[in-house]
């Protein structure tokens, strides 16, 4: 806090509490009844809700400016001073007065003065110290940048003398030591007070007590006087006539602390049931957000909370429509079917609008905006909208943006017509707080509504996925049983003519092959090697079809020792061929075991087939971070053509030095599918390719 006020100030610093012009203002309504109070505020940028607002601060520029058109509407050029006297009254001080009448006498205020001065000034430090038995000293130090006018020095000396009033004593006399006007560092005040009349009456009350005593003591010494002498009888007639006016004094002093209790009392109590409906609104909005999901049925509990619990005439809740163009009307309280139906029929676009209003302004810039007095809002205001305004008799009213994690989603806009005096600044600061709160309700209620949409897109999208898989699912069935009969029907239809065509030319070949010339011996060796070929192909369609229909008989199964099986067989094929094996042992994995020949009678059968033209042919089988491999050095494929390895009949590889039917690779993958594994190829043109695969570790379930 002291920090704050030791920072530099410039003239456009708000420095100076309210309550000080409000004192102001009372004393001219009081005294001065035909002073313009509008235009006087007006010149010093002031405006009436601010000054009636304890919470609101002004700057030195419009301190300045009110003092100088103060002393021209008023004539009075010391009426700073008496503004400050002015504020002794029970209208001026409010609660302050109690708190001070609270106190023991006049002097005890000063001795707070550090504390009470922070209350009504930002622009300087004032602390006080006693000099004599009835003389105080005080000194103001200004903060750095402050620069006051002498006016508000005189009226500082005014609420001085006050603060005696308040306690029936006379004006004190106060000497202005030194004063920053007139080349001082710091202003400086002597005060000196006499007693007050009620103390004067009280010492005189007890002399004539002291006079009564010693009249009679003298009497009842001097047997021979009666009791009625002349200094009795004068000292009687004190005693009872200074007492007269002592309770005479203290009755009126008692009855006016008592008026100005009560009034304050009033005051307090009117302040803390606001205060007690602003914390209930807002706890059952609160309530409202817990316990409603639908966006209007938000809206509507919020409305009846403002205008249930703090008393807001009229307002209205205007969001952003769905393409975010324009504010639509969601909500209102106060209004009329018909009003209702006008307020709905209002159009505001956020965009291509040459005025834009002061609702979508206050939805653009997220500032909320307090209009005390429509006029100054009819240039800046749609004539249209203005006018139904008017028409509505609205004289004053807030906007509030409602916000949420930073995105404006509305505005909400509350009047009352029939407060007198219009909005204020405190308002605002509800409005302004309730605004969030029912941003984040509004967002929840979007966002609710959002995921029940999407849900509901999300459960049809879903019924219709089903629908459309259960249809593939039965044509791909279809298509499969109908593939399958194919192969069974191919593989079988087409063996005996097959078999006619290549037999009867091994019979022509064996009997009249002496007979035939060398080309057509050789016509008929090629018609027999087609055919055998053929007749393998329809095998190997046989075998696929099998592969997918038949369960597979899972148990461990030692790779190692079937590759090992498998590659001893192919160097039979070739005894003269240099190869180098590298097989790791126990690589042990669990599928079946027919199955897992195939798998590896291809995947090693290629390694052999496409390493053949190597001067030496290397194969290598065993697993890495389980996952098996065979790797060859063999003409190896170019790896923008993989997708096709595994697809039935599709072929890498010129057929002239490769023989293969193009179904191998095919049923790896659908063997090493139907046991739970997958397959996939590396390679490069001329440097070999290595094919991996996985498979259930042996010792699964």
């Amino acid at each position: 806090m002291h920090e704050r006020l030791l920072m530099p100030t410039s003239p456009d610093t708000p420095l100076y509490n309210s309550r000080i012009f409000d004192s102001y203002l009372k004393l001219l309504r009081k005294r001065y009844p035909d002073v313009d109070t509008h235009a006087l505020l007006a010149y010093a940028g002031m405006k009436q809700h601010e000054v009636s607002d304890p919470g609101h601060w002004f700057s030195q520029r419009q301190v300045n400016r009110f003092h100088e058109k103060l002393v021209q509407v008023t004539g009075d050029p010391g009426i700073a001073r008496e503004a400050g006297r002015y504020a002794a009254s029970s209208d001026a001080l409010g609660p302050l007065r109690s708190f001070f009448l609270g106190m023991v006498g006049p002097e005890y205020i000063f001795h707070l003065i550090n504390k009470i001065a922070p209350r009504f000034t930002r622009s300087s430090r004032c602390s006080a110290r006693k000099t004599g038995p009835r003389e105080i000293e005080l000194t103001v130090t200004y903060n750095e940048g402050v620069q006051e006018n002498p006016r508000q020095c005189e009226n500082r000396i005014g609420f001085f003398e006050a603060a005696f009033l308040l306690f029936d004593h006379d004006f004190p006399e106060i000497e202005h030591t030194e004063c920053v006007f007139k080349g001082g560092e710091v202003c400086r005040y002597v005060i000196r007070w006499r007693r007050s009349a009620g103390y004067r009456l009280l010492m005189a009350q007890r002399i004539c007590s002291a006079v009564l005593i010693v009249g009679l003591v003298t009497d009842w010494v001097r047997s021979g006087h009666t009791l009625m002498g002349p200094v009795l009888f004068l000292g009687l007639a004190g005693y009872f006539g200074f007492t007269l006016l002592a309770r005479n004094a203290e009755r009126k002093a008692l009855l006016s602390s008592l008026t100005s209790m009560r009034a304050t009392s009033e005051r307090l109590l009117s302040q803390v049931q606001d205060n007690f409906d602003r914390a209930l609104a807002i706890n059952e909005i609160g309530r409202v957000i817990s316990t409603r999901t639908e966006l209007d049925d938000i809206l509507s509990s919020v409305n009846q909370v403002l205008h249930k619990r703090l008393g807001y005439g009229r307002g209205i809740v205007v969001l952003l429509d769905p393409e975010r163009n324009s504010l639509v009307l969601r909500g209102c309280f106060g209004l009329g079917a018909e009003d209702e139906e006008r307020v709905r029929r209002v159009e505001l676009p956020l965009a291509g609008t040459a005025t834009p209003g002061v609702m979508v302004t206050c939805f653009h810039t997220q500032q909320p905006v307090l209009v005390s007095d429509i006029e100054e809002i009819r240039t800046l205001a749609v004539p249209e909208n203005y006018a139904l305004i008017t028409a509505l008799g609205v004289r004053s009213f807030i906007c509030a943006p409602i916000v949420c994690e930073g995105e404006s989603l509305g505005v909400l806009a509350v009047d009352d017509a029939s407060r007198e005096g219009g909005l204020l600044q405190s308002d605002l600061n509800l409005i302004q707080g309730i605004a969030p709160v029912i941003g984040i309700s509004v967002r929840n209620a979007m966002r609710l509504a959002n995921e029940r949409r999407l849900s509901d897109q999300l459960r049809k999208a879903s019924e219709q996925l089903e629908r459309r898989v259960s249809e593939r699912t039965s044509e791909l069935s279809q298509a499969y049983a109908e593939l399958e009969f194919l192969y069974d029907s191919v593989s079988h239809d087409l063996r005996t003519p097959l078999r006619v065509i290549y037999g009867y030319g091994e019979l022509l070949l064996e009997g009249y092959g002496d007979r035939l010339d060398a080309s057509a011996r050789e016509y008929l060796a090629n018609i027999i090697s087609g055919g055998e070929r053929m007749e393998e192909t329809l095998d190997r369609m046989l075998d696929f079809s099998e592969v997918k229909s038949a369960l597979p008989d899972l148990q461990p199964v030692d790779l190692s020792l079937l590759a090992r099986r498998i590659l001893a067989d192919l160097r039979i094929t070739d005894p003269d061929r240099e190869v180098t094996l590298e097989i790791e042992d126990g690589v042990l994995v669990t599928g079946d075991e027919r199955l897992l020949t195939g798998v590896m009678e291809n995947l090693l059968g290629n390694a052999w087939k496409y390493s053949a033209h190597k001067g030496r042919t290397r194969i290598a089988f065993g697993r890495n971070d389980g996952v098996c491999y065979v790797r060859d050095n063999g003409d190896g494929f170019d790896m923008a053509q993989a997708g096709k390895l595994f697809m039935p009949f599709q072929r890498l590889h010129d057929g002239n030095h490769f023989a293969g039917h193009g179904l191998g690779l095919s049923m790896v993958r659908r063997m090493l599918e139907r046991m739970g594994g997958k397959v996939w190829g590396e390679g490069r043109p001329g440097d070999g390719a290595t094919f991996y695969f996985t498979l259930p570790p042996g010792d699964a379930p």
